[in-house]
């Protein structure tokens, strides 16, 4: 079995890397993360994370640092920026598979929850655009598993990395990364009726753990006076309790969302709760653990105003392993059932790609690319169907895998063909490297594109009217030179110097289509005299 786990890994290696840089940067989280790396690497300042030449010292920087050594590595580019996000991932799944080993001793079991972890949607979207979110996963599994290893084999390095692990989460993604390391650890013990440890090793191990999380804070508090407030009061108190960085979601949104992005293996979970719940509860084994650190963490997001997608993500690990028994336990028709499930999935995917390269409809699909896809997943759908016996509980898992992976295949090249459909600005920022020199002034208005200072490799500037992303925070620069590049539309002097810029050095201005500029500024793009629409942006130069 453990030749076919590394098989998977590389299957899923090569499945995640092939094409990675095809597509630029979205201008979501993905563009900011790449841009803070890219300023931190050529910087070398890895105290004070800067986006577009301004402090941003939101997060812990373990996600800058990692961007900035693959820049390194492999030079500053979707690719590099991307990279070791799909390292995180292929780790994720031999980490699933190590746990459910542990935790119930059959290697076919943990190979199946190895199996369906990667053909979760959810996995995979998250290391397609760069966050914190793979790489707080990645650590979370490995805490888990360091733990769990060291209870077993009591070799004490395997405490070290237990509380190693328990640093890198802090400096990835602060205390909230630890909700799921240590509800795990603090269930088991009670359910086993564990004592409580206390050895050198432990007192140890506890100081690696504040040496390693409270490092960067310390020097950056240092660096920075009044920081200590903002990290309590801002990023976290303003993030659990209000709607600070207009993320609030209603409480039930997890419930609605969870499903969409955890198809169709969520709805397995439930079959097996339905099944098992009593035995669940009165039994208080590992299924009873794995239970309580979903549910502790689910009620703590879901009552937080703050919600996105990926912070869901370190309990799908737990949707593995449930779904993994659950199709253990069936009858040979339900494994037919579920097998049948995945061929339409990946029926529809493939075909409709196919379907899509023949009509000009909003996104563009390459007609040869789409006929490839097509013939090559009906012939893995044929082969799989016949080598695999039907009574085998791990064949709806390998179909599961070719799923994602018709996924994968199919957004890469979207992605490529659809740049502007995607939020990514790459073809603008080549436009206007194209017609413009190192000295040009560009200029955003009223929305953040730190994308665009990464392709142009140039120092953009942001004009605020207002937008809350453009409000950017300044209370710990200690020059004015950050004024150069951020007007104040709203400040009398900014706006005056905006109005003022010689339009006949080459100069370009962009906004989003929906936006519309106030009057004295319109002026000034009338004085522009040309215009060109890049889908959902306008350039005027």
């Amino acid at each position: 079995m453990k030749n076919k786990l590394y098989i998977l890994l590389i299957i899923a290696f090569l499945a995640l890397t092939v094409m990675l840089g095809n597509w630029g940067l979205t201008d979501s989280s993905e563009a900011r993360y790449a841009q803070i790396g890219k300023e931190m690497f050529v910087n070398k300042d890895y105290i004070n994370p800067t986006l577009l030449g301004i402090k941003h010292l939101h997060k812990p920087p373990i996600t800058y640092y990692i961007t900035a050594i693959s820049y390194q590595i492999f030079g500053v580019n979707e690719f590099a920026a991307r990279f070791f996000m799909q390292l995180a991932l292929v780790l994720q799944i031999l980490l699933v598979f190590k746990i459910t080993l542990l935790l119930y001793k059959n290697e076919k079991l943990a190979f199946t929850a190895a199996l369906i972890y990667f053909s979760l949607p959810i996995t995979v979207i998250a290391v397609r655009t760069l966050t914190t979110d793979a790489y707080l996963t990645t650590f979370i599994l490995a805490a888990i598993f360091s733990w769990l290893k060291y209870k077993e084999d009591q070799k004490y390095y395997l405490l070290y990395f237990f509380y190693l692990f328990l640093g890198l989460i802090f400096e990835t993604k602060g205390p909230v990364g630890f909700v799921v390391p240590l509800t795990f650890v603090i269930t088991h013990k009670i359910i086993n009726k564990e004592k409580i440890e206390l050895s050198i090793h432990q007192i140890l191990g506890f100081l690696l753990f504040l040496l390693v999380s409270a490092s960067w804070y310390i020097a950056a508090i240092q660096n920075n006076e009044g920081l200590f407030d903002y990290f309590f009061n801002n990023q976290l108190v303003e993030r659990v309790a209000e709607n600070k960085f207009k993320r609030g979601k209603p409480f039930y949104y997890y419930i609605l969302l969870m499903p969409l992005i955890g198809l169709p293996w969520l709805f397995y979970l439930l079959f097996y709760f339905k099944k098992n719940i009593k035995t669940i509860f009165n039994e208080k084994k590992n299924d009873f653990i794995l239970l309580i650190t979903f549910l502790v963490l689910f009620v703590i997001l879901s009552i937080s105003t703050s919600k996105l997608i990926l912070y869901v993500l370190p309990l799908y690990f737990v949707i593995a392993i449930f779904s993994a028994k659950y199709i253990s336990e069936c009858a040979e028709k339900n494994i037919k059932i579920f097998k049948n499930i995945y061929i339409i999935l990946i029926s529809i995917i493939t075909f409709s790609l196919f379907v899509l390269s023949f009509f000009n409809f909003e996104f563009s699909v390459n007609h040869y690319f789409a006929v490839l896809v097509f013939v090559l997943f009906a012939f893995v759908n044929w082969f799989l169907n016949k080598k695999i016996a039907n009574s085998n509980y791990l064949k709806p898992a390998y179909f599961g895998v070719v799923f994602i992976i018709s996924i994968i295949m199919s957004a890469n090249y979207l992605f490529k063909d659809n740049e502007l459909k995607i939020n990514s600005v790459k073809p603008l920022a080549e436009f206007i490297e194209q017609q413009s020199d190192k000295n040009s002034e560009v200029m955003v208005y009223n929305y953040l594109l730190p994308s665009l200072s990464f392709y142009l490799d140039r120092e953009i500037t942001t004009i605020n009217h207002g937008r809350y992303t453009t409000q950017r925070e300044v209370q710990f620069e200690t020059n004015n030179h950050w004024k150069k590049h951020l007007i104040n539309y709203f400040d009398t002097e900014d706006r005056a110097r905006l109005l003022n810029i010689d339009v006949e050095r080459p100069t370009y201005l962009i906004k989003r289509k929906k936006d519309v500029f106030p009057d004295t500024l319109q002026v000034f793009a009338n004085k522009l005299k040309n215009k060109k629409d890049f889908e959902t942006f306008e350039l005027y130069y």
